[in-house]
């Protein structure tokens, strides 16, 4: 078995649930890689297709000025709000990377991340973590690569008002 680097697991074990910062930043990232997103797709509790076109698959579309916004429109919706992404292979993470919508800093300010294999019996992988709406910038949160999942559900859990929105997320892994 390949050593994997030290660096990425001691960054890992240091910020999950220490009482520690919430946010990682990977400085080197030499020793990580962002996973192949181009065939991966993405549900939603809800998204807002009337009054604007914010739908789910637009956190996967490498462009940080589009972004998936909750239902407002025509049905309101309140959190908890939900995405699930199948990475359509299993995906050994050491890191997810979320990424705020630019022109609004309401969203959410707290939120859990789960993997899957079967996108119906859910691990928990962070939970009640700080999320800062105002950083503009992609926000790393570590999580355990001691198993791969093919599936990672982000439930944003609060918030300063009752919509979510996101601009991107992103999944890093070790290189080989």
């Amino acid at each position: 078995m390949k050593k994997q680097p030290l660096n990425i697991f001691f960054a890992a074990a240091l910020f999950m649930g220490c009482g520690k910062a919430d946010v990682v930043t990977f400085s080197d990232k030499s020793t990580i890689k962002a996973a192949d997103r181009s065939a991966w797709t993405i549900t939603a509790s809800t998204e807002e297709t009337d009054c604007e076109t914010a739908g789910a698959a637009l956190v996967l579309d490498n462009n940080i000025n589009t972004f998936w916004h909750s239902a407002y429109c025509t049905v309101a919706s309140s959190y908890p709000h939900w995405l699930n992404i199948d990475m359509k292979a299993p995906i050994k993470m050491v890191s997810v990377d979320i990424t705020a919508r630019q022109n609004n800093g309401n969203g959410m300010t707290k939120f859990r991340l789960e993997g899957s294999t079967d996108g119906a019996s859910w691990t928990m992988l962070r939970d009640s973590v700080n999320f800062t709406g105002a950083t503009k910038t992609p926000q790393s949160y570590a999580v355990s690569s001691a198993n791969a999942y093919r599936y990672l559900k982000l439930t944003a859990l609060t918030g300063p008002n009752a919509n979510n929105f996101l601009a991107e997320i992103s999944v890093f892994t070790a290189k080989e």
